[in-house]
């Protein structure tokens, strides 16, 4: 593809996401766009991206936000449709913490199949907050059939004496985009350094946080730092106590609310949450 607009979304003027996204746009988009934002416009947005996921878990947060900021900056250009990677980390086995399994190729594919059924997108609700369409090529057939039928021996493999995720991948583009392509994965919040956000919450004092921790505890929730109070704060004035909501299946340890997944929480983001 030659896209029309590329967009890349950072937090502060020096993330990586901001050089690598540059140097590919250069070679292939016809308008790139850098979305750079700060510490306030987060501070704006993410009460609706609390509303959105139903959810305190500051990762989520912290993903989702980056994302929005760029959907919305599509929309501000004039386009009501965007194309995303969605689902190819899930799918070729390239997140960091599948590394620990590239020497049980057997129970990788356990994983990845797992992993397969309830996997999660941002860019969809986003979408429909904002009225886009959001295109996930990689979510789609034939590439969605294909690439789950593809054998886990070719989506890890061995560069230069390391083992890769996303290996079949890796090799599919590297004629165009060189040594890019053997960049190791960083999370969405890490290479558009969103995961700052966690460090700028001096807004609560200590003192503050010591006091509001023993309150919401009294709700049954463990909050870990003053960003996740932050968003707990925010989440219970939308939602009320999660301890309060009925619910037929198992409870976080971390929060009380309902499980829909045994092994990780969404409202939280506790992880085990049992």
């Amino acid at each position: 593809m030659r896209p029309k607009l590329s967009i890349v979304t950072s937090l502060g003027p020096n993330s990586y996401d901001l050089k690598f996204a540059k140097n590919i746009a250069k070679k292939y988009s016809h308008n790139h766009v850098e979305c750079v934002v700060d510490f306030d416009e987060i501070l704006e947005i993410i009460p609706n991206i609390i509303k959105t996921f139903k959810t305190f878990d500051p990762v989520e947060i912290r993903n989702s936000s980056v994302i929005f900021f760029g959907m919305r900056e599509a929309k501000h250009h004039g386009y009501n449709d965007i194309v995303t990677g969605d689902g190819a980390d899930e799918l070729f086995a390239g997140y960091n913490y599948l590394q620990r399994y590239f020497t049980d190729l057997r129970k990788l594919q356990e994983i990845l199949i797992e992993l397969w059924k309830i996997m999660r997108f941002s860019s969809r609700k986003i979408g429909e907050t904002l009225g886009m369409t959001v295109n996930t090529p990689y979510l789609e057939n034939p590439l969605y059939d294909l690439a789950t039928s593809i054998d886990i021996n070719e989506k890890v493999g061995e560069y230069k004496s390391k083992k890769w995720g996303k290996f079949i991948l890796r090799k599919a583009f590297e004629k165009e985009l060189g040594a890019n392509v053997w960049r190791n994965k960083m999370a969405l919040e890490e290479g558009s350094g969103f995961e700052e956000i966690s460090n700028k919450f001096d807004l609560i004092d200590d003192e503050e946080f010591e006091k509001e921790s023993k309150i919401v505890a009294l709700d049954n929730v463990i909050v870990r730092d003053k960003e996740h109070l932050y968003y707990y704060k925010l989440y219970r004035s939308f939602f009320g106590c999660p301890a309060k909501e009925s619910c037929d299946s198992l409870r976080c340890s971390f929060c009380n609310s309902c499980l829909s997944y045994p092994r990780y929480c969404y409202t939280c983001g506790a992880f085990p949450p049992i």
